[in-house]
């Protein structure tokens, strides 16, 4: 969480644990794992429309993304997972490189980032 001076939040992120059956999952998270597969979920990320525009959102995802490495020490964390509410917000995901689920099915807005990939993301930015 993020909050303003006065104590606002202004910016959410919440995250659990969750698993993704590997038999539905995208060859790169299936391939190797066991049958469910564990990743931190991102159910949900906001950031106040008063703020829009000044990176809070990135400084979450950033949080977000340390957090998953840290787990993947300590635990099982194979991916981060997110459902986008729509293809703006897919989009948005996209540029931190996460990967559709299925590139092939333009409504399915599930995206993944293997954990291997985040310390190249984070270089990034």
């Amino acid at each position: 969480m993020i909050a303003d001076r006065d104590y606002r939040v202004v910016c959410y992120a919440t995250l659990s644990m969750t698993s993704v059956d590997r038999s539905a999952g995208p060859a790169p998270l299936a391939k190797g794992a066991p049958t469910q597969v564990p990743a931190l979920l991102v159910g949900r990320l906001a950031t106040d429309t008063r703020v829009t525009g000044l990176g809070l959102g990135t400084q979450m995802v950033k949080h977000i993304l340390a957090t998953a490495a840290e787990l993947n020490l300590k635990a099982a964390c194979r991916a981060v997972v997110v459902t986008a509410l729509k293809p703006p917000a897919f989009r948005w995901w996209q540029r931190f490189g996460f990967d559709p689920f299925d590139a092939e099915d333009s409504t399915n807005l599930d995206l993944y980032l293997l954990t291997k990939d985040i310390s190249a993301t984070l270089a990034r930015l």
